[in-house]
């Protein structure tokens, strides 16, 4: 018999890779990447902009700057300890002679605390600049023999983490400087000396040495590969006070947790999480978590990052992978980001260009005739967010690599296509064409799964301001529950000349796929399906 079936919905579940597609709700997709679940719709995910192409170096970290007025500067650090200040368009140098001609492949971390920034990394005395100043130095005060895996700001102090002194190395070390005030780097690291609040402590129970923290609220939290504690302060005589909250999970790299509304969400070794000092939930489980991890390269798990959108509300879980989506392959950084919408508690897939690092920033992005090269179409904003630009972007910072065809490395901006807000134009190179799938369509909601289903029309809903209106349809089907679906031809469905797409598709699991590679922004609202269920075969 004959039925439309309205199928809505689109952004009430995201991409489910870890269940039988024939257990999922309609609404489900099996494979998504570069689209986001967002207003019950499924839409174009961000794209990358071009802020800076041909920097002369290969960047390894970038940290975000906010001044007192004006736009935010990206300090850019390299693998030879070349730091860089982008700002405006131009880049500074501002290593002062602490550069090096030798590469060390390192993670950095950067933090903030009195109008100062703080860049480390284990192999060197970390460096500082005041904000608005010149250059980075060595950091006065700080023994010349310690090094320490990550330098954190916590109140009024700054953190040393997993501390190596000399010739020791203290994995589970917590070293602490005095208070800082304001504009100065802290006086005194000396946890011998009583009029000053300087000291350490050994989390000796903890069972592998320390990676990162992370402030959480009005507390710090410790993590190592296997454990995490929490560092909340007291003040009085023994300033901090120190508990494990977890023994049985940990993180995978630094710079891979991130604070959103009081909580946590962390990139484990075999698990993302979200916790809030007390209770924690796995958050891919039963949902991507075989598939991030199964395809996650383990041999490069020093490259994983995380980093966050505040205004499309996405963390993106950044690693390198070799899953079945993957595009740029080649490459020794990250090329693939798991996004979790922590709104609408979705998850998509998203193709990244060799990535090191990211950051926010609010760049100044604004263009004219006389400076750009781009055309029109190619430029993100509008006429009115060309006057006040002060939107706050995630910026990350990309290696080049000739095989995967990025010529050169860069700074880019992560902004919507359309109706975004930053005037730089879009990377050719960098962006991916969507995959859109749904396999394993039983229909059991309103059908027996013994019945032979016929798709005779699809009527989409499908709606874009760009000019390119143009997306590629497949429709297909398979007759047992282990078997990959048979793809008819791809049918081009066109916005403002088609209503519906005709196919015969006929199965037991009904399929589909929509792609395009243009980068335009769009929004999948829903469909109908006019479908037939025939007999028993």
């Amino acid at each position: 018999m004959a039925q439309i079936l309205p199928i809505r919905g689109l952004s009430d579940v995201g991409v489910v890779t870890d269940i039988d597609p024939a257990s999922l709700p309609i609404s489900a997709y099996t494979r998504a990447k570069n689209v986001r679940f967002d207003e019950g719709a499924v839409l174009r995910s961000p794209v990358f902009r071009t802020v800076k192409a041909s920097l002369g170096f290969n960047p390894k970290f970038v940290y975000g700057v906010s001044p007192t007025s004006g736009y935010s500067t990206v300090v850019i650090a390299t693998d030879t300890y070349n730091i860089q200040e982008y700002s405006n368009g131009s880049l500074t140098n501002r290593s002062s002679g602490i550069s090096t001609t030798s590469a060390t492949p390192l993670t950095w971390t950067g933090t903030t605390l009195a109008n100062i920034i703080y860049l480390n990394r284990n192999d060197k005395v970390p460096s500082y600049k005041l904000i608005g100043g010149t250059n980075f130095a060595s950091l006065s005060n700080w023994d010349s023999n310690w090094r320490s895996e990550s330098l954190r700001s916590y109140g009024d102090f700054l953190l040393g983490l997993n501390m190596t002194e000399g010739s020791t190395n203290y994995g589970t070390r917590i070293r602490w400087s005095n208070i800082a005030t304001a504009n100065a780097i802290p006086d005194s690291w000396d946890a011998t000396d009583t009029t000053k609040s300087a000291g350490f402590n050994d989390l000796v129970q903890m069972q592998s040495p320390i990676i990162d923290g992370a402030t959480l609220g009005t507390n710090f939290i410790i993590y190592s590969k296997t454990d995490v504690y929490l560092m909340e302060f007291v003040g009085g005589t023994f300033i901090f006070n120190f508990r494990k909250i977890f023994s049985d999970i940990g993180i995978i790299n630094q710079n891979c947790a991130i604070e959103v509304d009081s909580r946590h969400y962390v990139f484990s070794d075999n698990d993302i999480y979200v916790h809030d000092g007390n209770s924690r939930e796995s958050i891919v489980d039963q949902r991507v978590k075989n598939y991030i991890f199964g395809g996650l390269d383990t041999s490069k798990t020093s490259v994983c990052f995380v980093a966050r959108h505040p205004e499309l509300e996405e963390i993106y879980f950044c690693y390198h992978s070799g899953d079945d989506m993957a595009e740029f392959t080649s490459s020794d950084n990250c090329n693939r980001a798991a996004v979790y919408n922590y709104k609408n508690n979705t998850w998509s897939f998203l193709d990244l260009p060799n990535v090191v690092s990211a950051t926010i920033a609010n760049v100044n992005s604004s263009s004219t005739y006389a400076n750009s090269s781009a055309s029109y179409a190619a430029i993100g904003g509008s006429y009115w967010s060309q006057q006040a630009n002060f939107d706050t972007h995630c910026i990350f910072a990309g290696q080049d690599n000739s095989t995967d065809g990025i010529t050169s490395d860069k700074i880019y901006g992560l902004d919507l296509s359309d109706s975004g807000s930053l005037s730089f134009a879009l990377d050719s190179e960098a962006n991916k064409a969507i995959v859109l799938e749904r396999t394993g369509i039983d229909l059991d909601e309103v059908a027996s799964i013994s019945g032979y289903k016929v798709i005779n029309k699809i009527y989409p809903q499908i709606t874009t301001k760009n000019s390119n209106k143009a997306f590629a349809f497949n429709f297909g089907a398979a007759d047992l529950i282990d078997n990959s679906p048979n793809y008819e031809a791809t049918v081009t469905y066109t916005t403002n000349t088609d209503h519906k797409i005709d196919s015969r598709a006929a199965g037991r699991y009904l399929s589909y796929k929509l792609t395009t590679t243009d980068n335009k922004d769009f929004s999948f609202i829903g469909f109908d399906m006019d479908m037939l269920t025939t007999g028993r075969r």
